[in-house]
């Protein structure tokens, strides 16, 4: 058994590293190939960092000065109403490392009520989301209004547009570009559903794909799924410019995913090998760690038997010699009482003697 099992681990390692070496030579036969493109692409790449760097160089100044929060208050949308009923949409993003959940906002200012408010029920790390509050304006003018989320105090300054003739045609162009922003939010919304649907599609084909032992590494639908999101909290927040970048993004990512599943090719066979000869050593790990176990139990029960076997005779040794000692104590008894009966026997026959 143990020569098998040691024939079993040799056939292993030598498969194993003839595997890892055929491995390298192909990786630095791909990195040779490429290595030109890549110094070309690299200095492209470094150009647009500086300009990026350079453009949003104030902008990280600004996040650092920061202190650390758990909400972080990103905009209010819109920051100008007429008299009487208006929604807004508060955006706020999760500055922790776990999810949020039930995410609300008390508004507070003159002459302001609110009488509803729909939270974010949940919010991931690093995710942004939109806040509806409904509420109603009886004051026109500036007004600045208290917001509080989880402990925390915004303000936000918006306008009112009260009854002169001025603000009664703002209030009108107001309405208008309301009704422009729901309609394209509908067709934003009309084609959220369709990417809903292809991110399903493309779920299953991935799952087919892996199947089929085809190389799917590099492809990732989280990018995707995080553009989705994005699009549906700026719709839910009537927040037009936002909705159209993220479904832009999400439609440019949905057909990069489509083309790379298209050109996806079947596993390299020593690829697949490597794969094969992971889970024989995962499994052949198991059946050694079974059989060293097997012979532990074996030794430690024949040492068992052993001391079993070797406690018996000094057990017997033990009886005897218990044995030995009582017989000799009973003898003394009896010695004693014959010494002590002498006197008494000799007393008696010089009586008869007289």
């Amino acid at each position: 058994m143990k020569g098998r099992i040691s024939a079993v681990i040799f056939l292993f390692l030598i498969l194993f590293s003839t595997a890892l070496a055929q491995e390298e030579t192909i990786a630095n036969q791909e990195q040779n190939t490429t290595s030109n493109d890549t110094v070309i692409n690299e200095t492209a790449t470094n150009e647009t960092e500086v300009e990026t760097l350079t453009a949003n160089e104030s902008e990280i100044k600004q996040e650092q000065e920061k202190e650390i929060e758990e909400i972080i208050f990103k905009n209010f949308i819109p920051k100008e109403f007429k008299l009487g009923d208006a929604q807004f949409s508060i955006q706020v993003q999760n500055n922790k490392n776990e999810t949020i959940n039930d995410i609300i906002a008390f508004v507070s200012g003159k002459g302001f009520s609110t009488y509803e408010v729909t939270p974010i029920e949940m919010l991931e790390a690093g995710e942004r989301g939109y806040i509806l509050v409904n509420g109603n304006f009886k004051e026109s003018g500036l007004i600045n209004l208290t917001i509080k989320i989880s402990q925390k105090t915004f303000h936000q300054e918006v306008k009112i547009l009260g009854e002169s003739e001025e603000d009664i045609k703002k209030a009108e162009l107001l309405v208008k570009q309301q009704e422009d922003k729901k309609k394209a939010l509908a067709e934003i919304s009309s084609r959220l559903e369709t990417l809903e649907q292809k991110y399903s599609d493309l779920e299953a084909q991935l799952s087919e794909k892996e199947k089929k032992d085809y190389d799917i590494e590099d492809i990732s639908l989280s990018e995707l799924k995080k553009y989705i999101r994005e699009t549906q909290a700026s719709i839910l927040g009537e927040h037009l410019e936002a909705a159209k970048v993220n479904i832009g993004l999400a439609a440019e990512e949905l057909d990069t995913i489509e083309k790379k599943l298209t050109s996806a090719k079947k596993l390299p066979l020593f690829k697949r090998f490597k794969e094969y000869l992971i889970i024989f050593s995962s499994i052949a790990g198991a059946i050694i760690t079974f059989f060293a176990f097997y012979e532990l139990i074996k030794k430690k029960g024949k040492e068992a038997v052993t001391t079993i076997e070797g406690m018996k005779p000094k057990a017997e040794k033990k009886e005897e010699s218990q044995e030995v000692k009582e017989e000799e104590i009973e003898k003394e008894k009896i010695a004693e009482q014959k010494e002590h009966e002498k006197p008494k026997a000799e007393k008696k026959k010089k009586k008869k003697h007289k």
